[in-house]
């Protein structure tokens, strides 16, 4: 009875190691298979069209990331409607030596695509692509939009009428020095407020966190 008893016991042993086994490798499996995904949904996806000079024609672009309709926001007697943010990587065809800019040089950067609108009449008010700012969730800070990168955005634009047939969406691109994309988990747009003529805020300023 002794023998037949011990060799229950260790055919009961036998029975919840393979079943111990088979549970660590099912695990495994979820592990690599949810990585997987994770690492699909980051692909890069080639920007093919654009209307900000960054398709196939001037270089090539990459966007890791993206994301819609962020939000529509009052800035004293401007409004903001953030449309996406993205996370781009690439380079361009050419130099642009007045912009500090080399040919096939790997530029990685975050563009918000914003429409800026007056939602008021008003003629003493003062606002272009200098009010706005960039902080990132490793502590880099980006005071203004890259110069060749961007739409340039002014107090006369926005006062004029809308059937000028000129777009009012704009581009600002913030290329990183400090991080990487990688690096990128979050970041925080910062428009400052108009301002008057005596340089007084018509507004509080906005930050707005977008999450990648």
């Amino acid at each position: 009875m002794e023998k037949k008893g011990l060799c229950l016991n260790m055919r009961c042993m036998y029975v919840l190691l393979v079943l111990f086994s088979i549970s660590i490798i099912i695990s495994g499996c979820n592990d690599v298979e949810k990585k997987t995904t994770s690492e699909q949904e980051r692909d890069p996806v080639l920007i093919e069209e654009s209307q900000f000079g960054l398709d196939p024609s001037g270089g090539t672009f990459y966007r890791y990331s993206e994301i819609k309709n962020i939000g529509t926001y009052e800035i004293g007697p401007l409004t903001a409607n953030i449309e996406t943010a993205e996370a781009v990587k690439g380079s361009f065809k050419d130099d642009y030596e007045s912009y500090n800019v080399n040919a096939n040089e790997t530029i990685e950067m975050i563009n918000f695509h914003i429409q800026f609108e007056l939602n008021k009449d008003i003629e003493d008010v003062s606002f272009n692509q200098e009010h706005i700012h960039l902080k990132t969730n490793t502590g880099e800070k980006i005071d203004t939009p890259h110069e060749l990168l961007s739409s340039v955005v002014s107090a006369s634009i926005l006062k004029s009428p809308k059937n000028n047939n000129e777009s009012y969406l704009r581009q600002f691109s913030f290329p990183l020095q400090e991080s990487t994309l990688q690096d990128i988990k979050k970041v925080t747009l910062i428009i400052d407020a108009p301002l008057d003529s005596k340089g007084e805020p018509l507004g509080e300023d906005l930050e707005v966190e977008v999450n990648f």
